[in-house]
């Protein structure tokens, strides 16, 4: 497994806490705990960055300059 694939699964795994964080935030602010809500704007953001950063991993990993021919 290359450094690319260890990026991108660090990053995936980021999403995948982060919206779980997201739903028991939900869960919270719906039952009357409005502070909460300050908490999934966060991980939405934190969503946000690491689709971005799995995006530009992925530029990398098919550009031209990268390809050893």
């Amino acid at each position: 497994m290359n450094k690319y694939d260890k990026d991108m699964m660090h990053e995936r795994e980021l999403i995948y806490d982060a919206k779980g964080q997201i739903h028991k935030a939900d869960k919270a602010y719906k039952k009357g705990d409005k502070g909460k809500k300050q908490e999934m704007i966060h991980d939405r953001e934190m969503i946000y960055d690491a689709k971005t950063d799995i995006h530009k991993i992925d530029v990398l990993k098919h550009s031209r300059k990268n390809r050893r021919f």
